[in-house]
């Protein structure tokens, strides 16, 4: 009896795969729909999926997301070996995003390995790059960031996190990029122009084509200059994010202007501007400030507050940390600001603060 049971089940087991193999939902799905599905996991596991039918084989050389990660390697002598061996298995198709993260040793990163990705990359028309060189323990190893990303045309965004750049400076600058996030981008002594605080990182990528930036953890250096107006050569920006931003010393400048022409976003969360912050853009609709340095005053100089919406988070243990003073001082400047603005009825303010 036991034995007959068996046999009934396994023939029933044999009914049922032929069946679904012939309702086989997934291998029905056109390559364009598979391969959206698998640009968002690693090609570690894209290139796994080559054992499930024959037409899996080769869908993995035409996703156009590459995804390399270190930590799915034990050693990184095997992640560059793999790196390298999709690169030269891969078909022509386009590269639409590329996500490279190698996390090693702090004192240094495999230069060699980054050039080949990017210039793989950018050969094959990519539209969006992010880079994370996190070290084990801290700090960004040293790297030169590849000529062949600053000459990439197609090139829309680009993100760089835990980076040391050690690149002098681009002539040919990034024409074509759009977005760019940098987070603990810190700009190597040789190559930053410390007279300047964004003028190596202008020069680096070239600010004159973005349309949003998203600078993090990013260290200022202040030599005497009493005004500081970092983005007045971005003249298509309209959205800027700034989290976590200071100067080295305890100096800081007179005024922080922040001036754009098309600026309609700006974002301030948790900087350490001990300074006048004035906000010179005309198209200015969005402003979001969450609180972090007691001695911030701001200035807005609009031709009209008409439509403005104004977000302030001011967090509570802050605000009891914060010397009684200067806490007036930061509550009345940022009313002061509206004052003299005609249409004031127009302004939306949405405060989530302990006093008002």
């Amino acid at each position: 009896m036991k034995k007959m049971k068996k046999r009934i089940l396994a023939s029933q087991n044999v009914d049922y795969c032929k069946s679904a193999d012939c309702q086989d939902r997934l291998g029905d799905l056109p390559d364009c729909l598979i391969h959206h599905i698998l640009s968002f996991v690693e090609t570690k596991d894209a290139i796994r999926t080559c054992v499930l039918s024959k037409r899996w084989r080769h869908l993995w050389a035409s996703v156009p997301c590459l995804n390399f990660t270190s930590k799915s390697f034990a050693r990184l002598v095997d992640f560059r070996k793999f790196v390298l061996w999709v690169l030269s298995h891969r078909d022509s198709s386009q590269v639409k995003v590329l996500i490279y993260s190698r996390f090693g040793v702090d004192y240094a990163t495999d230069q060699y390995l980054l050039n080949r990705v990017i210039e793989y990359a950018a050969v094959h028309g990519v539209k969006e790059i992010r880079i994370n060189l996190q070290a084990k323990t801290f700090g960004s190893p040293p790297v030169e960031i590849p000529l062949a990303l600053f000459a990439c045309r197609s090139l829309k965004m680009l993100e760089f996190k835990d980076c040391h750049p050690t690149n002098l400076s681009s002539p040919i600058g990034c024409k074509s990029l759009e977005i760019l996030h940098l987070e603990r981008f810190s700009m190597h002594p040789a190559a930053a122009d410390f007279s300047n605080p964004f003028a190596s990182l202008a020069e680096l990528f070239g600010f004159t084509t973005l349309t949003t930036l998203h600078l993090s953890s990013f260290s200022l250096c202040y030599t005497g200059i009493d005004c500081l107006d970092p983005f007045r050569n971005c003249v298509n920006l309209k959205t800027l994010h700034l989290s976590e931003m200071s100067f080295q010393s305890d100096l800081n400048p007179r005024d922080f202007v922040i001036s754009a022409p098309q600026l309609k976003n700006l974002s301030l969360m948790c900087n350490r501007f001990k300074c006048k912050i004035i906000v010179a853009a005309p198209q200015l609709t969005n402003f979001s400030y969450l609180y972090s340095t007691p001695c911030a005053f701001f200035e807005f100089g609009l031709p009209s507050l008409d439509g403005l919406t104004i977000d302030i988070h001011e967090p509570h243990d802050q605000l009891e940390k914060s010397h009684h003073k200067k806490r007036q001082e930061t509550l009345h400047g940022l009313i002061n600001m509206l004052r003299g603005q005609c249409n004031a009825e127009a302004v939306k303010l949405s405060f989530c603060t302990v006093a008002v």
